[in-house]
């Protein structure tokens, strides 16, 4: 009797572990079984517009991708509100999508402007857009609206807080507000780093943002960092790529600093792109295990509470390459850590 018991609290402790961590299979006249699930934020990946790549990544990685990362054309307005083969291509796919969406169109002959955003003078592009992506099964995509605002490259780079916060609420207001919409969630989201451009000034207000995104590379420009000099060997590396940590974590800017951001407005902290990044300027970690480690231990430090993540696995030609499969001690401990 007394071995009964035993073996009765035994299995149902293992029961207990699996519901915690992993799936418990039951087999008839088998044990118990657990299967290992992944713990900590959604996992998320951009490879450009097609699934089948972000399958490969999964397998590669052993575990399935959660969300998935993509961009729209933006060129004109048609791009912006009508990207048929961005919604189609997702269509069915199963994944969380994450959308950067652009504020305003590129085209230069194009005379438009955050102000005239703030007016409420392109709704009606974004009321279309919404309504497409209800129309695809994606009324619960997550918008980056106007990502990495903070860089100087991007059109809808703001100089008057006013414009963009007003803008970005007209943009909100609408999209929500068409039928099937309500799902939508919108992603504040800054380039990570800097010291000079104070890029809260352009927070909209907790009513508007439902994440606080932060874009993360290993790239530095501080002293003792990047490009490593000639002969540098695996010490010199490692110190070299504690220096750009340091950086990229303890900037005025930095990740800390977003973290308690975040924290202070009472919403998830999310990393739409993070990654290696192998450049031609030399300013990039390139194979970088060391940064690869740290990100983990961010991601999964609940102080920081990361809703998502997505590894920006991409070769950007001319610019640099991110990719994990061309990095191959770093390949290796992300699949350890986040595989």
């Amino acid at each position: 009797m007394r071995r009964w018991f035993w073996w009765l609290a035994a299995a149902l402790a293992v029961v207990l572990a699996g519901v915690v961590a992993g799936v418990v299979v039951l087999r008839d006249g088998e044990e118990p079984v657990v299967q290992a699930t992944p713990t900590g934020p959604a996992l998320g990946v951009f490879l450009s517009t097609s699934p089948s790549d972000v399958e490969r990544f999964g397998d590669w990685l052993g575990r399935d991708v959660d969300y998935v990362i993509d961009f729209s054309m933006r060129r004109t307005w048609d791009d912006i509100a009508e990207p048929d083969y961005w919604l189609e291509t997702w269509q069915d796919t199963g994944y969380r999508m994450v959308y950067g969406l652009a504020m305003l169109p590129e085209d230069e002959k194009l005379d438009v402007s955050l102000a005239a955003g703030a007016q409420g003078r392109y709704n009606r592009y974004f009321r279309q857009l919404a309504e497409n992506l209800v129309a695809h099964g994606q009324g619960d995509a997550i918008l980056r609206l106007g990502w990495e605002f903070n860089l100087g490259a991007w059109r809808w780079h703001p100089g008057d807080a006013e414009d963009f916060t007003g803008y970005w609420r007209q943009v909100v207001t609408t999209m929500r507000a068409v039928p099937g919409a309500q799902n939508l969630e919108f992603d504040w989201n800054v380039s990570n780093g800097g010291s000079r451009y104070d890029s809260t000034r352009f927070y909209p207000g907790d009513d508007y943002v439902d994440y606080v995104g932060v874009d993360v590379y290993d790239i530095s420009w501080s002293k003792g960092t990047y490009p490593y000099p000639a002969e540098c060997d695996a010490a010199c590396r490692l110190k070299r790529q504690k220096a750009a940590w340091n950086s990229t974590m303890n900037a005025k800017f930095g990740l800390a600093f977003w973290s308690a951001f975040a924290r202070s407005r009472g919403k998830p902290l999310t990393l739409p792109e993070w990654g290696l990044w192998d450049r031609p300027d030399g300013h990039g970690g390139g194979d970088d295990p060391y940064f690869v480690e740290r990100m983990h231990d961010f991601i999964t430090d609940p102080a920081n509470n990361v809703a998502y993540q997505a590894y920006f696995e991409f070769d950007v030609g001319a610019s640099g390459d991110h990719r994990l499969s061309q990095m191959t001690e770093s390949g290796t401990i992300f699949k350890q850590l986040f595989g």
